[in-house]
């Protein structure tokens, strides 16, 4: 009697330790969708606009989206940085992700030449109405270096006519030349971005609650 229930209890131990074994090794797919949200309900935080932005680098190419799985820190200054290493240009677009604070970065596209011809007016509306009537080029060139470059809400239409909306993350870059754009993602969870050009370059965006790292 005593074997029988000795045996019982180890089959029973061994039966639990299976059950054990087959839930930890079919748990990598599960933990990947926990780390991507997918099993968890959006969760939308509180900005913390005190912190400083994030820079987040992404390369755009006639292959692809680079890097293919992007870690975005909900409720933080985000600085994306788009680079297009292609031969066309290239749109980057977060699909679902509803940004807060979105603004893209324009540069001011003058030089010393042009700062020789503008008129006081002109100078003022770029900060550098003390450069009016120099014509020396080391310090016009000066003047030029310095200007810093302004953060609007909205961005004009790229030169295939595809314009960004301000519900979305949305930049793109010609040959050889960057787009920086602001924002904070309030929701986490997993996200699609694209090229709108070239829809089959995709790349996952996975905005997580940051505010325990």
């Amino acid at each position: 009697m005593r074997n029988f229930q000795a045996s019982a209890r180890l089959m029973i131990a061994l039966s639990a330790f299976a059950l054990i074994a087959t839930a930890c090794s079919s748990g990598d797919s599960s933990g990947e969708q926990l780390v991507a949200g997918g099993n968890r309900e959006r969760v939308t935080v509180q900005p913390d606009l005190t912190a400083t932005a994030l820079n987040i680098n992404v390369t755009l190419t006639d292959e692809g989206i680079e890097p293919s799985i992007i870690f975005i820190p909900a409720g933080r200054p985000i600085r994306l940085v788009l680079t297009n290493h292609g031969s066309t240009e290239h749109h980057f677009r977060i699909k679902g992700l509803i940004p807060t604070q979105l603004r893209w970065m324009e540069v001011p596209e003058i030089d010393e030449y042009d700062i020789e011809s503008m008129s006081a007016s002109d100078l003022e509306a770029y900060g550098i109405q003390e450069a009016a009537g120099i014509t020396d080029e080391a310090e016009l060139a000066h003047y030029v270096h310095h200007l810093l470059p302004s953060f609007i809400p909205q961005k004009a239409a790229s030169p295939s006519g595809i314009k960004p909306l301000g519900t979305e993350v949305h930049g793109y870059v010609t040959l050889g030349h960057k787009d920086v754009m602001e924002f904070i993602a309030l929701q986490t969870g997993e996200y699609i971005a694209d090229d709108v050009r070239f829809p089959e370059f995709t790349a996952r965006v996975i905005v997580f609650d940051g505010s325990g790292v």
